[in-house]
């Protein structure tokens, strides 16, 4: 099919101007079917763009861009190109079109004040066909109110489709009607989800609104219940790890473990072993369980429970690397000089045996001295990994690697599932030793494949912007920490401002922003480098229960290695990539909403209670203030500012009172107690508390 692609869209080079269809046919020689099929996928993907006339064009040709639209709540979006690459192109509002968040659409650039700004010109594709809202009701009509602050419209729901539902009712709405000029759009109900006061309806909103499935297919668990232990009875010829001392380290709450290490000391340094379990043994190309595991592209982590991409039977059994018990593995043993440089790597199908299953604490405690243990394998394996993760960071430190060392939220239940706290994760040496090793075997692998693969896929990330940079500099400056990138963007510049952020007592939110003024990473068969991690190669091959790309890379290591037989094909793996990148955006932002949702809710129980908050940014009407506590941002209007009025500073960092010059400041420390809790766009209001 990709080599159909290319033929079909020379076809365009030799005629240079727009072509039906049945003239495309007619000159590849093929028949009309099988180029309709062809058309319809490249105008999927924007490749070619369908005219008014009927006819075929390459989107390039005709001075378009295709791309998806990123919206703003305040009606302006961003395009990034299906391309990949370079900037993001500004959408102002009244140049949107009827386009909706998410929507493939193709634009046209123009000029405007001296500024390149994007006009949407077709919508190629529409990404929402369902939309989860709140029911509101008036005399003559009821609306759904969207959960979502980047869909702009409330929706109309004829009576007809209405039926059976109140106000105030969580509902999922199927679009029949998407806006135009000249009507807003309409839909239908077509599941109660209940009312925002149930108990754990923030989950099944979320899981509705980013179309999350818990359960997997009649059809796949019927695959792996027929084709697992079989699997795992035919092993193939594999090294046995077994003799290795060897241990999993994850959090607390873990819920798969997909990778294990073993370490020992050589003449010229170390040899580290990263055991990875071999998920691509039991999950073969092109089965109904592969398929799924594609669609899913990745698993998905709510507080309370997780959204796997493989069935319990393999995440949890057959593919985890628990103790005691013999598990198929990709190992990767990588020898260390004393320095901490990696000087050599060969890479194994393997079993092991794992000896303990630790926690991040535990191996913390011990390095600390709080814990004591009998065992000299134990304390040689957590001192030397310890020894030898050391030096690996600091030598990725010198290279330029960044640590933003960002906290995640940890949510405390108690026993009736009533979330009882939240309070930040904070990383220890644990963590980081297992993520450094975990770095320095993805880059293994992927500078193998780059050598000796027709093709592979990367982790991709590039360089940030330059504008996004500069408003960052002017953020950190409003806090009083001065930071300069430099006119050269690299890596070790950015480290620098990294670590002057890290070290500040505003970490946590600078460190978010900084974060966000970065290029996102992405999949992608092309090869531009890892900005962040200053890696020329790199790929993701350590966690394939939860990620569809190391499965990948799994197959692809063991074509090369072990002559399996998998179809490398460049077109279909790139389209594999984009596909797992997408899926990865839709994850991420799942997790993100349901930690809002679950922390607005701890909210809403802890009303009257005051929270230590800082300022972090001013405008005129107010204030945004960032608890550290929950790490949630919020918003204090100037109006519940008693006692005076309130207007910006001439330098834009404080607001200050007309009469009584009370000032707040960005940086300074408040305290403030909630006002308004707005589970619709998942932001929550305060006011400063009264002493």
């Amino acid at each position: 099919m990709t080599d159909f692609k290319k033929e079909l869209l020379k076809i365009f080079e030799k005629n240079d101007s727009p072509l039906p269809s049945g003239v495309i046919a007619k000159q590849m020689g093929i028949d009309k079917k099988i180029v309709k099929k062809i058309i319809n996928e490249l105008t999927r993907t924007g490749e070619l763009i369908k005219l008014k006339s009927g006819r075929y064009a390459p989107a390039k040709e005709i001075n378009l861009i295709t791309g998806k639209i990123d919206f703003h709540p305040e009606g302006y979006a961003f395009l990034t190109p299906l391309s990949g690459g370079g900037s993001d192109y500004f959408v102002p509002a009244m140049k949107t079109g009827n386009a909706l968040n998410g929507d493939i659409v193709a634009v046209s650039l123009e000029k405007f004040r001296g500024k390149t700004e994007a006009r949407v010109v077709k919508i190629i594709s529409r990404s929402m066909q369902k939309v989860v809202g709140r029911i509101e009701k008036s005399r003559y009509a009821v609306y759904c109110m969207p959960l979502d602050k980047k869909f702009l419209y409330d929706i109309f729901i004829p009576e007809v489709h209405a039926k059976g539902v109140e106000e105030g009712d969580i509902v999922i709405v199927e679009l029949t009607v998407y806006p135009d000029k000249k009507r807003r759009p309409e839909g239908k109900v077509v599941r109660k989800l209940g009312t925002i006061d149930d108990k754990g309806i923030e989950n099944e909103i979320v899981l509705a609104k980013y179309n999350l499935e818990r359960e997997f297919p009649k059809r796949v668990m019927q695959e792996v219940e027929e084709s697992a232990e079989k699997l795992k009875k035919n092993t193939g010829k594999r090294t046995d790890f077994t003799e290795l001392f060897t241990v999993t380290i994850d959090g607390e709450t873990a819920r798969d473990f997909d990778d294990a290490i073993s370490i020992e000391k050589t003449e010229k340094g170390y040899r580290l072993y990263v055991h990875i379990a071999d998920v691509s043994h039991f999950v073969r190309p092109d089965t109904y369980l592969d398929k799924e595991a594609l669609k899913r592209g990745t698993s998905t982590y709510f507080p309370e429970f997780a959204i796997p991409m493989l069935p319990e039977k393999l995440s949890n059994d057959l593919c985890s690397l628990r103790p005691d018990t013999k598990r198929l593995t990709m190992t990767a043993a990588m020898d260390f000089d004393s320095s901490g440089k990696r000087t050599g790597q060969k890479f194994y199908r393997s079993v092991i045996k794992s000896d303990k299953r630790l926690t991040y604490t535990y191996v913390f405690d011990v390095l600390e001295g709080r814990e004591k243990t009998r065992s000299k394998d134990l304390n040689f394996l957590i001192s030397t990994s310890a020894e030898l993760a050391e030096k690996i960071m600091k030598r990725r430190s010198s290279e330029g690697m960044l640590d933003f060392d960002l906290p995640e939220p940890v949510f405390e239940f108690d026993e009736n599932g009533d979330l009882k706290d939240v309070h930040p994760l904070e990383r220890n040496i644990a963590h980081r030793l297992i993520e450094n090793f975990m770095i320095e075997a993805n880059e293994a692998v992927s500078e193998y494949l780059e050598q000796h693969a027709e093709t592979s896929v990367y982790r991709v990330h590039d360089k940030p912007d330059r504008q996004k940079l500069e408003e960052y500099e002017n953020m950190c400056s409003s806090f009083g920490i001065p930071v300069d990138f430099g006119d050269t963007i690299d890596t070790i510049a950015v480290r620098e401002v990294c670590e002057k952020v890290n070290d500040s007592k505003y970490a946590h939110v600078l460190g978010g922003l900084l974060v966000r003024a970065m290029a996102k990473a992405v999949y992608s068969t092309a090869n531009i480098g890892h900005f962040g991690l200053a890696s020329e190669s790199y790929t993701h091959f350590t966690s394939p229960i939860r990620r569809y790309p190391d499965l990948l890379v799994h197959r692809l290591l063991a074509s090369v290695l072990f002559n399996d037989p998998y179809e490398i094909d460049s077109g279909r793996l790139e389209a594999f990539a984009s596909m797992c990148s997408s899926s990865e955006q839709n994850s991420t932002q799942a997790e993100r909403d349901i930690q809002k949702f679950k922390i607005l809710k701890y909210l809403y129980e802890h009303f009257d209670e005051p929270f230590s908050a800082y300022i972090s940014r001013v405008n005129a009407n107010g204030m945004f203030v960032f608890l550290d506590k929950l790490m949630i941002q919020g918003y204090v209007h100037t109006s519940s500012l008693e006692g005076d009025y309130y207007a910006v500073s001439d330098d834009g960092n404080a607001l200050v009172g007309k009469r009584k010059r009370n000032m707040f400041r960005v940086g300074d420390y408040v305290e403030v107690t909630p006002d308004r809790i707005s589970y619709d766009m998942l932001e929550a209001e305060f006011v400063i508390a009264k002493g």
